[in-house]
């Protein structure tokens, strides 16, 4: 399960920010908000930004609500990091741990390991 505070709109309280607006990157990825995420990091949204008081970023709230498609454009077009949230869960462990379909587990945990291992031989 995701460690996620939400507001009485379902969306992620986020402690650095005053305001939630509608496209905000990790909240239309918590909602499974695909073309919303996807628009705003055309727009030049940072795709590994992190919500300071959790450490998640869009990619560990995708593999954590089972959001293959997601989570595939993130990692595959948008070259999103793996690196643990404040926990220290790894995308692959919240896929774990949140139970998530076989096709999204095996996909993360192969492209973790990929990700993995172009940081070591760089």
């Amino acid at each position: 399960m995701l460690w996620i505070e939400v507001d009485a709109q379902g969306r992620p309280k986020l402690a650095d920010r005053q305001r939630y607006d509608d496209d905000d990157l990790l909240a239309c990825t918590y909602r499974g908000d695909t073309d919303k995420v996807l628009a705003a990091l055309a727009a030049g949204a940072e795709v590994d930004m992190v919500d300071a008081p959790t450490g998640l970023t869009a990619l560990h709230i995708a593999v954590g609500t089972n959001n293959l498609k997601l989570t595939r454009a993130l990692v595959e077009h948008y070259r999103a990091g793996f690196f643990p949230d404040r926990a220290g869960r790894w995308p692959s462990l919240i896929a774990i741990e949140c139970d998530v379909d076989e096709e999204l587990a095996d996909y993360i945990t192969e492209a973790e390991a990929r990700f993995l291992e172009q940081e070591r031989s760089a």
